[in-house]
């Protein structure tokens, strides 16, 4: 199979982590008549999971925060923020339904620091906000059976959690992803995203102010080509992606502990870490990306990057410095260009300029590297894919 650029079918990427949901009762709930103050939290049935006002430790600030975070843990954990950029200045903090039916934030002089934003016509009293025992807390209506109006899993921040949706919707340009902190110590919006994206297939990005940082490369039917740590993910946690045959791909992670997320940190780093309660601390299990030489465009076109090698930029076999003397100043972002056109390039597929059989194009095989955004699909079997690829000039290279 040749990668190919040319699927342009919307459908909805989807990320999910699968576990077992249960409802959470008692303390778990707002209701019009029954708001939440500054000192007050919900917890969820399982005791995992709690809501409510919060301050960032290591802080100098009195800055207070509404946001989900782990309840039995010692180290504050938090796994989303509602008012991240608007956060109320003391302890005066109220959560609240609304008149128009929405959970909001106000502050002790009534003002609106944060909504769920929901437009669809709903009384105060016909709505309640529910703490699942997965961490999603929703906005329901209690007129219609417990429609879901709202929910923070849709609305993800900076953690992704088990049962939780990432993806593009490509039918309405839906775009569900996580985003860092500004800092350890400031939930504010910071300068990184991560989610799932169609260039033209499934893949993970890390962008920095909407500019590419990393990627998976995209997902060939069994990993995401260029994860070197994503085979040991795949054997130890159950990951798999599914296509619905309806435009959707799930990814199911089969763990079922709750003490378990993956976040996208204020550097810009994806971190997979499970609590282990023998040492109190989160462990981490992988991260992207892990050296340098996950750099996204690191070494520039048609170079191989190697932590183990100095320099660890090197052009491929047949490929030389783009720029020799940026390449010397171990400036590779430029790449490497062909030492020899291709066959096809030349004026004649037979013959070179001085009259000599020109040689046959080949290929040469290169492990755990990534395509680029321009590859595109072909339904060839392996045994066709390098034919496929010769009989067309634009072709370069092959994966399957």
């Amino acid at each position: 199979m040749v990668v190919s650029v040319d699927i342009r079918r919307r459908f909805a990427l989807i990320l999910v982590l699968a576990f077992s949901l249960r409802l959470c009762f008692a303390e778990d709930r707002i209701t019009f008549s029954t708001p939440i103050k500054d000192s007050e939290t919900l917890l969820c049935n399982n005791g995992i999971f709690r809501f409510g006002f919060f301050t960032p430790v290591n802080t100098t600030t009195r800055l207070r925060y509404v946001g989900i975070w782990y309840a039995k843990i010692p180290i504050q954990t938090v796994v989303w923020v509602a008012n991240k950029d608007t956060p109320v200045n003391d302890t005066s903090g109220v959560i609240s339904i609304s008149n128009d039916g929405n959970l909001v934030v106000t502050d002790g002089q009534n003002r609106l620091l944060w909504s769920t934003n929901v437009t669809v016509p709903v009384s105060p009293n016909a709505t309640w906000v529910q703490l699942m025992d997965t961490g999603n807390l929703r906005l329901q209506d209690n007129r219609n059976n417990g429609e879901i109006l709202w929910e923070s899993f849709k609305h993800p921040y900076s953690s992704f959690l088990p049962r939780m949706n990432l993806g593009t919707k490509g039918s309405t340009g839906e775009n569900i992803k996580i985003t860092s902190w500004r800092s350890n110590q400031d939930p504010s919006t910071g300068n990184y995203t991560a989610g799932i994206a169609l260039i033209p297939f499934p893949e993970i990005f890390i962008r920095k102010n909407n500019v590419t940082q990393w990627r998976s490369g995209p997902w060939n039917g069994q990993v995401f080509i260029g994860l070197p740590d994503f085979d040991s993910l795949l054997n130890i946690d159950g990951f798999t992606i599914n296509n619905d045959n309806q435009g959707v791909y799930s990814m199911t992670y089969a763990n079922d502990s709750f003490m378990y997320h993956i976040n996208l940190d204020p550097d810009g780093v994806i971190y997979q870490r499970d609590w282990v309660s023998s040492v109190r601390a989160w462990r981490i299990g992988v991260k992207f990306p892990y050296t340098e030489c996950d750099a996204y465009g690191r070494c520039g076109r048609y170079a191989s990057c190697n932590t183990r090698e100095d320099p660890p930029c090197n052009c491929v076999k047949g490929f030389v410095p783009r720029n020799n003397t940026e390449w010397s100043a171990r400036n590779w972002s430029n790449g490497c260009v062909r030492r020899a056109p291709l066959r096809c390039e030349r004026q004649s597929n037979v013959t070179s300029s001085n009259g000599g059989v020109g040689k046959a194009d080949g290929f040469l095989k290169l492990q755990k590297m990534k395509v680029p955004f321009s590859a595109e699909r072909s339904q060839a079997n392996e045994q066709d894919c390098p034919k496929v690829c010769l009989d067309n000039c634009s072709c370069t290279a092959y994966a399957y």
